[in-house]
């Protein structure tokens, strides 16, 4: 914190009084300020908190999405291989999967 105001000529001619209730006012603006000041930081903190079980979910999402997409590559892959006429859908199911993910990514910041 800093110190309070040196007193000019001014403050000096109207006493000890004067003075002593200017320095008060002071304090009390001051400590206005450190209670708006924790206001926020406890506003921030809430707002924080509130968004991590968010974040989490999106995190969960996007590696859930890639696990799928990787399951049913390997899936499409060997289908493909076998000669299942399906096998084509399948790799267009794990793409599908894969973008997703990437989505989320992109829109979870």
């Amino acid at each position: 914190m800093t110190s309070l105001p040196q007193p000019t000529g001014d403050d000096r001619s109207k006493g000890p009084d004067a003075r002593l209730a200017a320095a008060r006012r002071e304090l009390g603006r001051r400590k206005a300020e450190v209670r708006a000041a924790r206001r926020r930081v406890r506003r921030l903190r809430r707002a924080r908190l509130r968004r991590r079980p968010a974040a989490l979910a999106v995190a969960v999402g996007r590696a859930g999405l890639a696990v799928l997409g990787t399951a049913a590559f390997v899936a499409g892959l060997v289908m493909l291989v076998r000669g299942d006429s399906q096998a084509a859908d399948m790799l267009s199911a794990a793409a599908a999967f894969w973008a997703l993910a990437v989505m989320l990514r992109r829109t979870g910041r």
